[in-house]
């Protein structure tokens, strides 16, 4: 069976994350949990929000980082009246040459900050559009036209249309929780390639409650962490270096601890694995290693493999959380699986055997899984 390859991830900052440095989003809000729930429906919708509870606090930031807010959304109208306020809209208008739209958050709701979530109960092979956070961007859009991603699934794609032709069974997940620890050695990997003066950008993403380091999950095994904090966490460090987000990706990849794949004992397995069973024996076995693991941090099967009859692979990662919720992408945004499967090939050295690239993102399709085709190197 034939498949179309997805167009591999681009270099190209000005592609990855062009929308959002052209749509700035600044919120002023007292109303932390509102303010925390708007910020991760924004970042879903692939802007960028800038997240502050004053207009003291919102004129500081400007002054510091020199943004250009398409929009202020506004939580508390009594704010419009403060004098501070009149200053900051002076000087936004002085230093931009424009009028920055306000618009009032009094009468939005927010019950979550999720855009595209797994609702087995109204889909079990696909993730849905949350119909009320719709609403809200469409509000947003009103006044940002811009800022307008489609809000649909893609009518044809290969995780819902061409893979269930050969066997592979699309499903959502049902738990929608992961180990605190996966996690937790994020967030601390996260801390050595984001700079210090950067870090409060998990706020601007909505992970606000991880800002100090006592609030992170515990390193334990249990299921506690909901899959959206993952992508949100990605787009944070990928906010921290915006000049070059998929190679800040990498290097935060590089610097995950405690990943089965760094256990001494699992390291020797692996480089001992192709000396005794060849390059196709060794994916099978590389594949069924990462999917118990994946498998096993999410409590459910969401993982699925297969061999083709051209000697390639097709794997296929769920409900995919370092996607969950993200739409309207330009390119494939999978970067931490890739540098994963990069590392599985350098720690086997296989990379002259094998070449892994996504084919398929979750971020484009809205269908909540992501493809990787694995094929061999042309000799």
């Amino acid at each position: 069976m034939a498949f179309v390859p997805g167009e591999p991830l681009s270099n190209d900052s000005s592609v990855v994350l062009q929308k959002a440095r052209e749509h700035t989003l600044l919120i002023i809000d007292t109303n932390e949990v509102r303010a925390q729930h708007l910020a991760r429906l924004l970042t879903f919708a692939g802007l960028r929000a800038i997240v502050t509870s004053t207009s003291y606090q919102a004129f500081n930031r400007f002054l510091k980082e020199r943004f250009v807010p398409r929009l202020i959304l506004i939580g508390q109208q009594e704010e419009t009246t403060n004098p501070l306020f009149a200053r900051f809209s002076q000087r936004l208008l002085q230093d931009l040459q424009q009028d920055i739209p306000v618009m009032p958050l009094s009468s939005i709701y927010l019950n979550d900050g999720l855009l595209l979530t797994a609702e087995e109960s109204i889909s079990s092979t696909m993730h849905c559009i949350s119909p009320p956070n719709r609403l809200i961007l469409r509000r947003i859009w009103q006044v940002l036209p811009s800022a307008q991603i489609p809000l649909k699934t893609m009518e044809h794609s290969m995780a819902l249309e061409s893979l269930p032709k050969i066997g592979f069974r699309p499903r959502v997940a049902r738990s929608k929780r992961s180990f605190s620890s996966h996690l937790h050695y994020q967030l601390k990997a996260a801390k050595h390639v984001i700079p210090p003066d950067q870090w409060d950008v998990l706020t601007d993403v909505g992970l606000a409650q991880f800002c100090q380091e006592d609030q992170w999950p515990s390193a334990v095994d249990q299921f506690t962490i909901p899959p959206e904090y993952f992508s949100l966490l990605t787009r944070a460090v990928m906010f921290s270096r915006p000049e070059q987000p998929l190679q800040q990706v990498h290097h935060w990849a590089d610097q995950v601890e405690a990943d089965t794949l760094h256990k001494a004992l699992l390291i020797f397995l692996m480089q001992q694995i192709p000396k005794i069973i060849g390059a196709d024996r060794t994916m099978r076995t590389l594949l069924g290693v990462l999917t118990n693991e994946i498998d096993s941090r999410r409590g459910e099967k969401l993982t699925e493999w297969k061999r083709l009859e051209d000697g390639s692979f097709i794997f296929v990662f769920y409900s995919n959380i370092f996607v969950y919720s993200q739409m309207g992408s330009e390119r494939p945004l999978c970067t931490m699986w890739q540098s994963s499967f990069d590392l599985i090939l350098r720690l086997t050295k296989q990379q002259q055997q094998w070449n892994i690239r996504e084919v398929e993102c979750s971020s484009q399709t809205h269908t909540g899984h992501c493809v990787f085709l694995i094929s061999p190197r042309q000799r």
